[in-house]
């Protein structure tokens, strides 16, 4: 997805406050339109004002399965089934589970494109969201 001549829309989803802030002031001084929320409900009423180019995702949320559920909810949406979703998550870390979204199956269920493990340095949040805006 080019945007040629369009400032790309990203809509981070997290809990976790200073997190949100430090990415969003991190891709604004990129030349990003950011939008945050702190939590699942937040990010699926963004939604309804803000058409995102990219998302950013955190897993455990208000439940451990927040983000899943909100990923689901955005693909399922057939007017965002193709924005792509970044999913950052502490888990592979904290509780050593896994997943990969270029595995078919695990992709049916977990509804993101890609899976980063956090801390994300944010010179490398920038390098993806870039490749998934065509930007590369």
């Amino acid at each position: 997805m080019i945007l040629e001549g369009k400032v790309p829309n990203v809509l981070i989803v997290d809990d976790d406050v200073d997190l949100l802030e430090g990415q969003k002031l991190f891709l604004e001084d990129h030349g990003f339109t950011v939008i945050t929320a702190i939590s699942m409900k937040e990010g699926i009423e963004a939604l309804d004002h803000f058409k995102p180019d990219i998302i950013i995702a955190d897993l455990m949320m208000e439940h451990y399965d927040s983000g899943f559920v909100f990923c689901k909810k955005v693909k399922d949406n057939p007017a965002m089934s193709m924005v792509p979703i970044i999913m950052q998550t502490a888990a592979p870390k904290e509780i050593g589970f896994t997943f990969d979204p270029s595995n078919p199956k695990q992709k049916q269920w977990i509804k993101v494109d890609e899976v980063l493990t956090k801390p994300v340095p944010l010179e490398h949040l920038l390098g993806k969201i870039h490749k998934y805006l065509g930007e590369v």
